[in-house]
């Protein structure tokens, strides 16, 4: 069996950080975790130095980093920034596509086939996610414009047929066609997610009743409370607040959003209902 022990660490549980602490872990699962060192036969000990001790990361939205961007459409820019994920902590990745031709995007999907089944020393790639071309015009934020658009079925079930690694898709649910594409996406489980918006509240909890029940980076490049006519009306943020069961995710890299608004985001939210990002590039 293979058994290890990472000593002299900050431990981070659900309930504390234990400091000088100790992980012990046999096959893959963990054995131990405590104050005091623990005595095991044959095993390997790693020293974490006085360093945290956490859970690997799981990110569900990055476009690359370490000098490659998954649009590249090569085995090589997956399996770069898979390997400069995990050297950060990160041991999970959904590879996230940019608004593009469709030429380039079925290439990043066999690309990313090909990356599959070398993947070695990388984060794992638990699937695809796909950021556009559906998206608001207004609210295009990094993506390339020429290429946004409404979905059409025709065009999205094409999209389908070209990869089975496809997990979720971040679309703007006010466009025309968009709440039909969500139920398509959901019967195949896949996740919808709200993204780069100028929705209102009603376009929101019919959206969340159409299987988005996921926020894309949340106050990034989408609307928030506005007036009308001196009437105010709720935009996605107000919207993911009010709506107890959508999730959202948070850039929390200190520079998208201010200490303050994640103190405020973590305390409506609670932390089972948000997911922390990079939404990183290819020079992370």
């Amino acid at each position: 069996m293979d058994r290890y022990k990472i000593i002299n660490g900050k431990v981070i549980t659900p309930y504390r950080i234990i400091d000088d602490g100790t992980v012990a872990y046999e096959d893959g699962k963990i054995i131990y975790i405590g104050k005091s060192d623990v005595e095991i036969q044959n095993c390997t000990v790693f020293d974490a130095k006085g360093n945290y001790v956490s859970p690997g990361f799981i990110d569900i939205h990055t476009h690359g980093g370490g000098g490659q961007d998954f649009m590249d459409g090569t085995s090589n820019a997956f399996l770069g920034a898979a390997e400069m994920h995990a050297q950060h902590g990160t041991t999970s990745i959904l590879p996230t596509t940019l608004t593009s031709t469709l030429e380039d995007l079925k290439q990043t999907f066999e690309g990313f086939r090909e990356a599959k089944g070398k993947n070695e020393s990388g984060a794992q790639f638990l699937g695809i996610h796909l950021e556009g071309p559906y998206l608001a015009l207004s609210q295009c934020g990094g993506q390339d414009s020429r290429y946004i658009r409404n979905p059409k079925k025709d065009e999205y079930e094409k999209i389908l047929g070209w990869s089975n690694d496809i997990i979720r898709w971040s679309i703007a649910p006010e466009l025309d066609g968009a709440l039909e594409l969500g139920r398509t996406l959901r019967k195949r489980g896949i996740l919808p997610s709200i993204a780069h918006t100028d929705a209102e509240y009603e376009q929101v909890q019919e959206a969340f009743e159409n299987a988005f029940t996921h926020v894309t980076h949340l106050y990034s490049a989408m609307s928030g409370v506005h007036r009308r006519n001196a009437y105010r009306y709720l935009g996605v943020v107000e919207s993911a607040f009010l709506i107890d069961d959508m999730t959202v995710e948070i850039i929390a890299d200190g520079h998208h959003l201010p200490a303050a608004l994640i103190r405020l985001i973590y305390k409506i939210k609670g932390p089972t209902r948000i997911a922390l990002v990079t939404d990183s590039l290819r020079g992370a």
